[in-house]
């Protein structure tokens, strides 16, 4: 009887996984990017999305023109509004410090760019 009842259980339970459908996150990118270079005051410019953070930019761009370019920082998200921080830091000292928040729409199968203009941010 013990077998009986494992096996319909195990039968049962490969019906379930078999024919349940897998959950896929729809998904979109987002490209990070800043024009730091215009400013004489060397800094770490630094990305959380959703308080977590996604990466360091490596070095200055002056246009972020797509998704993956090169310099960007570029991450894929589930589709949906999500926050974002842009965390700037001076390598040495206390000066150009600023803290930038804002949302960003994420579409399915999109590419949504953050331009980070130094030239409109007041330190």
């Amino acid at each position: 009887m013990k077998k009986i009842a494992f096996w319909i259980l195990s039968v049962s339970f490969l019906v379930i996984v078999i024919t349940c459908d897998k959950v896929e996150t729809k998904k979109g990118t987002v490209a990070f990017g800043a024009n730091y270079g215009v400013i004489n005051c060397p800094t770490n410019v630094t990305i959380y999305v959703d308080s977590r953070k996604i990466g360091t930019l490596e070095s200055p761009v002056d246009s972020i023109t797509d998704c993956g370019q090169k310099w960007t920082l570029t991450k894929d998200l589930s589709i949906g509004q999500h926050s974002y921080k842009v965390e700037i830091r001076p390598l040495s000292g206390i000066g150009c410090a600023k803290d930038l928040t804002g949302t960003i729409q994420i579409e399915e199968n999109e590419c949504t760019i953050v331009f980070i203009d130094y030239y409109t941010i007041d330190f």
